[in-house]
């Protein structure tokens, strides 16, 4: 995954030239990357590998004796105050990097400095070097959801968008976060900001972490938190809450795709994508594609939506032959591994840079979170790390177990208890910005158009009023975009979602329900009966990982005698889980971890791997 490394420091090292050109060699994975030049002022040194898509001039801008580098891109700095005193940015700012310097510029030496990022809309994170007052700024977007790794290495800073290109550093020798890693074996994704790496942190989000150069000193600013968004006392009618969900989704979608870009949208069976086709095709004509098996109720229901918008379609097949072998080597590109058999949207990025279908793409993720019911009260959250993210078939111990539950329900604390929160900081930044981590190294710019301030900031307060929200994105669907939801099946429940959601005439009779009651009414009209459906899902990992190659690669791995696994995942458990899968269970979760653990720990520690399990 391409990005931003650099440190800051380094006074007894020999070679600092060299020791960032392999930096910067460790995240440059295709031929088409560009890279920035190798820059060194006093001890900073920094430079960029990018895939042309975003942030396309040189690197580092400089201006007024400082220097930056940025990684991401801006969604709405023309409508955000340049300087305090509330002006926009003039047309001779004309880059998101402009924008930035300049905005700085104005604010660095008023009483809140980073105030210019607080209404920011972006997926970023950027490196700014003062020189005038020798301190190094890391910068990350409000949500951080562009991992930003860094740490004090030999009393230096060092800032890597990838922990792999740590392995440059002068004796160097990273050590695995036992932490991370019982998370990743128990609930698929480590909390909070800790990486696979012992003392390396990923940057957290709305920070500015600063490095004073002449004092070798740390310190670190939040410039936006949660309680920054104004609550609501009482929740507003429902019909307006439909009304204006439709405008600002519109509007968010408007704000990431412009006119003359190759525009693109992975398209399933589900609700989210086919609202991102609805919203685009008022302005452009994108591109759609789809993965998965053939027949299955994705691919078959994608097909249908397609027709329906007059979009071109493409489908790619997914089998137990070809699955696989594409993952491995990007398991290691991708950095800070996510289970293998979770990288589904892997299938396709290679082939969409391949067949030149589009540049840009837009991404479903959290529109799912509309529905109210993902939400829970503080007092379920134990009920939820165990059943939803599966803690319980997944823990090898009881030990582990309880490890893991420690650590989650005090990271829980550490969010106020909302789940809300929770679902950006961890599922958002920990599992779905794998892929953003796929699309970037195959060169795609992916956009997620509900992570928009002005959504997150609508939403959030309105789930402040602890009213039930349930059903009300479904209705928003409807109202909005009826073309593409009002007759064409939905894949969860195999009808229209006309058919499958409560039509506002049940809310004001409903309202005065306990919460939980009217959750369960709720599924049971959601879903009154379902359709005949297809035989099989888009994958079928849990058949495929018994079937060629895979069974044979797991064997391998997992009983080889110098596998680097057992350390972490006891072998005789581990291999009774295999045999167990072998013979029918479905432990495919609980092989995928273990054996993406060992793939990735053979990459890093040995190098094995990296271009294939055929090709080491």
């Amino acid at each position: 995954m391409p990005g931003l490394v650099g440190f800051a420091g380094g006074r007894e090292w020999s070679n600092c030239s060299g020791i960032l050109e392999t930096m910067r060699q460790a995240i440059t994975h295709r031929a088409f990357y560009l890279t920035d030049e190798l820059f060194g002022h006093n001890t900073v040194w920094a430079t960029r590998s990018q895939s042309n898509q975003q942030q396309r001039e040189p690197q580092p801008l400089r201006a007024n004796s400082c220097y930056l580098w940025l990684n991401g891109e801006l969604y709405n700095r023309q409508k955000c105050p340049i300087a305090p005193d509330g002006r926009l940015a003039s047309s001779e700012v004309a880059t998101d990097t402009q924008w930035m310097l300049t905005a700085y510029e104005y604010h660095r030496q008023t009483e809140q400095p980073w105030q210019f990022l607080h209404p920011l809309d972006g997926q970023f994170h950027g490196v700014l070097y003062d020189t005038r007052i020798r301190q190094v700024h890391l910068i990350n977007d409000r949500y951080g959801v562009l991992p930003l790794h860094w740490t004090i290495w030999q009393n230096t800073l060092v800032w890597v968008s990838e922990i792999k290109a740590l392995l440059a550093l002068p004796g160097y020798q990273p050590q695995l976060d036992g932490d991370t890693i019982e998370d990743f074996l128990g609930i698929r994704y480590p909390l909070g900001d800790r990486s696979w790496f012992k003392g390396v942190e990923r940057l957290a989000a709305a920070t500015v972490l600063t490095w004073d150069e002449q004092r070798t000193t740390l310190s670190s600013h939040r410039y936006w938190t949660w309680d920054d968004i104004p609550g609501l006392e009482t929740l507003p009618d429902r019909r307006d809450i439909v009304k204006e969900l439709g405008e600002v989704f519109t509007m968010a979608v408007e704000r990431r795709t412009h006119l003359g870009e190759r525009l693109g949208i992975p398209l399933s069976g589900g609700l989210d994508s086919r609202a991102l086709l609805a919203a685009v095709t008022t302005q452009m004509t994108p591109v759609t594609v789809t993965y998965g098996q053939a027949n299955c109720d994705d691919v078959l229901i994608a097909q249908r939506v397609a027709q329906k918008a007059e979009v071109p379609h493409h489908w790619l097949e997914m089998n137990a032959d070809n699955w696989l072998d594409s993952r491995i080597p990007l398991l290691w590109q991708m950095d800070a591994p996510a289970s293998i058999i979770h990288l589904q949207f892997s299938s396709i990025t290679s082939w969409i840079g391949e067949h030149r279908l589009f540049d840009v793409a837009l991404h479903g993720e959290w529109a799912d979170r509309f529905d109210g019911s993902q939400f829970f009260a503080a007092d379920d959250f134990d009920r939820f790390v165990r059943r939803q993210l599966g803690l319980d078939r997944l823990a090898r111990s009881d030990r582990h177990h309880q490890a893991v539950r420690d650590r989650a329900h005090a990271y829980f604390q550490s969010l106020g208890y909302s789940s809300y929160q929770l679902a950006m900081d961890s599922r958002c930044r920990s599992f779905i910005s794998k892929d953003w981590r796929i699309a970037t190294v195959a060169g795609l710019n992916l956009r997620i158009p509900c992570m928009d301030n002005q959504i997150q900031e609508f939403w959030y307060a309105l789930n402040g009023t602890k009213e039930d929200l349930t059903g009300l994105y479904h209705l928003m669907l409807l109202d909005r975009f009826p073309k593409l939801f009002n007759r064409l099946p939905w894949q969860k429940t195999g009808l229209p979602l006309n058919e499958s959601v409560v039509p506002f005439g049940f809310y004001g009779k409903l309202t005065t329900l306990r919460r939980k009651t009217w959750k369960k009414l709720f599924r049971k009209l959601n879903q009154p009966h379902k359709s005949p459906k297809s035989l099989h899902n888009f994958a079928e990992n849990n058949t495929w990982l018994r079937q060629e190659p895979a069974k044979s690669y797991i064997t391998q791995l997992l009983n080889a005698p110098d596998a680097l696994y057992p350390e972490f995942c006891d072998r005789e458990v581990t291999r009774t889980d295999w045999e167990n899968h072998l013979n029918g269970q479905d432990l495919s979760d609980r092989i995928g971890t273990v054996f993406t653990l060992e793939l990735w720990m053979q990459q890093l520690f040995n190098g094995r791997y990296r271009h294939g399990i055929n090709r080491c």
